[in-house]
């Protein structure tokens, strides 16, 4: 697909109902797999869990709708979701106890970046999802594999301090959590 004309942007309208997540997820996906992305079956799964989590938070916190925009880049899948509210989006961590909250935090482990951007009449949020042919190393897991690891690094970290994690002078090595992205990285 790489050498081909790139797809117009899939865009829609979403309405707050009990099956409004879970249709414009399957839209995503059936979309994706219509231009036939060179996504796997993980990272596509990547995608969808990303954008229902996008979706519901619009939903739920933004008003009773939203618009969502699926973008093939030749590289990225991007979804975006823009909603009426100028609140920005906060990931925070969720205790064990809760029962929400976790959106943001699972799109940030499941996605290769996420940011968001203001405009006249509310705000866009973004995910993209990356073509293994672009990434590297470790990038190429899936979300599934970097939030494990980031995770057993957390923990590793967080160990007694009686138990050695490193030799002295050792460096930690950068987790594969990828980073939020600033607005002025994405048009």
């Amino acid at each position: 697909m790489n050498h081909q004309q790139l797809p117009a942007p899939d865009e829609f309208h979403v309405r707050a109902g009990a099956e409004a997540v879970s249709r414009a997820r399957r839209r995503i996906s059936v979309t994706a797999r219509f231009w036939n992305v060179p996504l796997s079956d993980a990272a596509l799964a990547d995608v969808e869990l990303c954008a229902s989590e996008i979706i519901a938070n619009a939903l739920t916190h933004a008003g009773k709708e939203c618009w969502v925009r699926t973008q093939w880049t030749g590289q990225f899948l991007q979804v975006e979701v823009t909603d009426r509210s100028f609140r920005p989006p906060v990931a925070s961590e969720a205790s064990s106890d809760d029962t929400s909250g976790r959106g943001l935090v699972l799109v940030e482990s499941f996605s290769h970046g996420w940011g968001w951007v203001p405009r006249e009449l509310g705000k866009t949020v973004f995910f993209v999802v990356a073509d293994e042919a672009v990434l590297t190393g470790s990038q190429q897991r899936s979300g599934l594999v970097r939030t494990a690891q980031a995770r057993i690094e957390r923990a590793q970290d967080s160990a007694p301090a009686s138990t050695p994690q490193r030799q002295p002078g050792q460096r930690r090595r950068p987790t594969a959590v990828p980073r939020r992205l600033s607005c002025l990285e994405w048009s």
